[in-house]
């Protein structure tokens, strides 16, 4: 009797209700679609993500949504197989996983947390990483051991800041997450927090980089160690973040995002690459492809259409190539992996990047910088080593790292070009000979900008016809040319001549609007650097400087829109751009050298999330910029991105505001450069999306599937998590299917 008084009240119900009342209650779903609502015992869940994930297929498969107003959901174009599907947001905590398939209705529910520090335990990293304690503007310019304890080559709280977050500890692994903000139980039997940090930062083959970046950061009396210290046992106390993320709002709704992972956690990835950025319908539906830096000589390949995971081994031309455990050895046993050496590349790619081919250039090791060639130096056919040669083979030298190495997936074949300056990142001009532009990362005489012409290369083989450098010189003397002689940095300058600049590539990055090249410097607190090639580039290239004024600082990764204006992702918490036509006056003359000719052209853009007590901007720490120049995503063409590397997100500068594209699952999401592909253009938002890695020297911290929590007790290596590629689309509405 019951039932068939409830089935006529909800007959009665269904008549009065409105149409769009019932059209809420269930979104429409196709055969390869999970769908439903989200509710609470608050009602219906907006903004929260819902998460499909299996391991039925070749590699860990997760794809995840946001629901709309109505607290409903559709999870779209899924593989067929059986997922565990489960609700995650801000003020919830993880609900039970349900099983679900293809095509089935699934309602959820959400569970609110307990408290908060239960639903802290899912904030990105940077909410936690805002609590460490950092030295007042009153303890600088420092004193030293025995003054503030604050280092005296450190003059300003900024560049204090800029050590921790963007050019020190922050560019290889997020800091705030679980493995950071806890003490690991291997290290927990120190007589106190500091020296277990002291023993921490040795750990594994990460300890040298450790080690010096605090060298850098501390004093002798080791009071900086001690503010980490501080840190974790504030937090292993009970304290909290002082603020709460907000959830997805907008057009974030509208986000589908996938991840997969790639090779293994003893492996971490750097980038990938998978179309060529000049036109992104190169490779439609094709292979990914990764690299794997320190980590392996191993070419991590994914297929993201049968899901599937492969690994190239790559070649190096020199059998004496060395290996990266050189550099890195074990110094302490890590707590993940003990005094195993996971690092053993002679490889070391980069940065990847793909040509209209097909073909894949990697920046990577292909010889022992012994064997530098002798067309380095002054004695060569080359004009650029005529004009500026790079140092071939003195005793002690220890060379450029890096050369370029070129795979073609059509003939399975190798190739290597052999430059004299090093690779890292790498770029194509827009222009007929195909010209991959290149940076040294080093500064002072080795601050050059380098390329290869490759359509040459391709013709005739010939690597030492085909790559050219110059030098970086600055119109100082205001005549509109590149003078044949020039003052050398750090000498004093004689005003009738240009004046080479020390501040070397970070980034590369050339100009579709005219043809200029753009790169990043890490110099504190950040330059833009811009070259115009002229007609004959080793003789005719000039140099432009542009210092990052306040409240901007620390540079990284930087990119360029077709527009010609030069994007950076600052360690202030900005995304900054410089924009050459707001210069009011003159570029060129005295002073140029110094990179203050044009403050207007700068612009700063807030990143969000809490910041550090008594410091201004966000704790982000962001590694790259990237632009969409061709309105891949769909927020717009030209729309720039920052790496949200302690966000666990992208952050995109959509009409004056920040979209964050976040990744709720697995947390530790960290990316570092971006690559974008338009598979169909002819079926929307279905056959184009963004991919980035996450790319951090730690892949072992990504949660994993059903283990224990990164740094608790119980994580093994067989339950760690391997590196992950991630899929951005943007669908009209949050329905979409």
């Amino acid at each position: 009797m019951m039932t068939r008084r409830l089935s006529v009240l909800c007959l009665v119900l269904s008549a009065v209700l409105p149409v769009a009342a019932l059209a809420q209650s269930a979104p429409s779903l196709d055969a390869d679609d999970i769908g439903g609502r989200v509710v609470s015992r608050h009602g219906a869940e907006a903004g929260v993500w819902v998460i499909a994930e299996t391991t039925d297929l070749g590699v860990r498969f997760a794809k995840m949504v946001v629901t709309d107003d109505a607290g409903r959901y559709v999870i779209p174009d899924l593989p067929k197989a059986t997922y565990r599907v489960w609700t995650r947001g801000y003020g919830l905590v993880d609900f039970a996983k349900r099983p679900a398939e293809p095509g089935q209705r699934l309602d959820l529910e959400a569970t609110i947390a307990p408290n908060l520090a239960a639903a802290a335990q899912y904030y990105p990293p940077i909410y936690w990483l805002a609590l460490l304690s950092v030295p007042g503007r009153e303890n600088f310019p420092g004193t030293g051991a025995g003054g503030n304890g604050v280092p005296e080559h450190f003059k300003t709280q900024e560049q204090w800041l800029d050590l921790v977050k963007t050019n020190g500890c922050g560019p290889c692994h997020q800091i705030g997450n679980v493995a950071t903000r806890r003490l690991p139980a291997s290290l927990q039997h120190f007589d106190s927090s500091i020296d277990a940090w002291r023993r921490r930062l040795q750990s594994g083959q990460g300890g040298t980089a450790m080690i010096n970046a605090i060298a850098r950061l501390d004093s002798a009396d080791g009071g900086q160690l001690a503010r980490f210290a501080e840190w974790t046992d504030r937090i292993a106390a009970g304290a909290l973040p002082h603020e709460t993320p907000p959830r997805p709002a907008g057009v974030e709704r509208n986000l589908v995002v996938t991840v997969r992972d790639y090779a293994d956690a003893r492996h971490y990835l750097h980038d990938l690459a998978l179309t060529d950025r000049r036109k992104p319908t190169v490779n439609p539906y094709g292979l990914i492809y990764g690299a794997t830096e320190l980590g392996s000589d191993d070419v991590p390949v994914l297929d993201p259409v049968k899901n599937t995971k492969t690994l190239l081994p790559a070649k190096v031309r020199d059998a004496d190539t060395p290996s990266s455990l050189l550099a890195n050895p074990v110094i302490a046993p890590s707590p993940y992996f003990g005094s195993e050496a996971l690092w053993d590349s002679k490889f070391n790619a980069h940065t990847p990047t793909m040509d209209a081919e097909g073909r894949l250039y990697f920046a990577a090791q292909t010889r022992a910088p012994k064997n530098t060639p002798d067309y380095c130096a002054g004695a060569s056919p080359l004009r650029s080593a005529q004009l500026y040669p790079l140092p071939a083979k003195p005793e002690g030298f220890v060379g450029n790292a890096r050369q370029v190495s070129v795979y073609d997936p059509k003939t399975k074949q190798w190739s290597f070009i052999d430059t004299c300056f090093g690779s890292h990142h790498l770029n194509f001009a827009q222009d007929a000979d195909n010209t991959l532009f290149l940076n040294n990362v080093g500064q002072g005489e080795l601050a050059i900008l380098g390329w290869v012409n490759t359509r040459k290369f391709w013709a005739t083989g010939d690597a030492a016809g085909s790559q050219g450098w110059t030098a970086l010189v600055v119109d100082t003397n205001g005549d509109g040319k590149r003078s044949e002689n020039y003052n050398q940095p750090g000498k004093p300058l004689d005003p009738a001549k240009d004046t080479r600049a020390p501040y070397g590539l970070y980034s590369v990055a050339a100009s579709p609007l005219d043809g200029s090249v753009w790169g990043s410097n890490l110099t504190f607190p950040g330059y833009a650097v811009r070259i115009a090639l002229g007609a004959n580039p080793p003789e005719t290239a000039l140099t432009e400087i542009y210092k990052v004024p306040p409240p901007g600082y620390g540079m990284r990764g930087a990119d360029v829109d077709r527009d010609g204006v030069f994007w950076a992702a600052l360690g202030s918490g900005h995304l900054a751009s410089f924009d050459r036509r707001k210069c009011k006056g003159p570029l060129n003359g005295a002073g140029a050298e110094k990179g203050e000719k044009c403050p207007e052209g700068w612009s700063f853009h807030p990143l969000p999330g809490p910041g550090f007590a008594g410091a201004p901007g966000a704790a982000e720490t962001p590694y790259y910029a990237w632009v969409d120049q061709h309105d891949i995503l769909g927020l717009g063409p030209n729309t720039p991105f920052a790496t949200g590397n302690q966000s666990d997100s992208l952050h995109a500068l959509v009409n004056g505001r920040i979209v964050e594209l976040r990744v709720p699952y697995p947390m530790g999401f960290y990316a570092k450069g971006v690559d974008g592909r338009i598979d169909d253009p002819s079926i929307g938002w279905k056959g184009r999306g963004l991919w980035a890695t996450s790319g951090n020297r730690t892949p072992f911290h990504i949660e994993a599937i059903d283990a224990p929590a990164p740094g608790a007790p119980g994580r093994t290596p067989e339950n760690y998590s391997a590196p992950l590629v991630v899929q951005f689309q943007l669908r009209p509405t949050p329905l979409d299917h």
